[in-house]
């Protein structure tokens, strides 16, 4: 899968799965109240199991997941590095 691919699925994902259809990419959506904290484990198996794209303990971070834009930079980095 190349990596605009994956961005778009995951911006449907997220749009849908939070019903937000005006959600801007760069927008927070741990900081807006958009998603609860748990949410982050849906982003994780989301990105891993449809995807395919392999996470490390190192990208758990909240910065990698706070944005559509934050979670597409991570996926072309880890299209690239796999």
């Amino acid at each position: 899968m190349d990596a605009a691919t994956a961005r778009a699925q995951l911006r449907d994902f997220v749009v849908n799965s939070l019903a937000k259809p005006h959600l801007n990419d760069g927008d927070d959506i741990f900081e807006i109240g958009e998603a609860p904290s748990l949410y982050s484990l849906e982003l994780v198996l989301f990105l891993e199991e449809t995807l395919g794209i392999p996470l490390d303990d190192d990208d758990l971070t909240l910065a990698n997941f706070a944005t559509i834009e934050a979670m597409g930079i991570l996926i072309e980095h880890k299209l690239q590095t796999s």
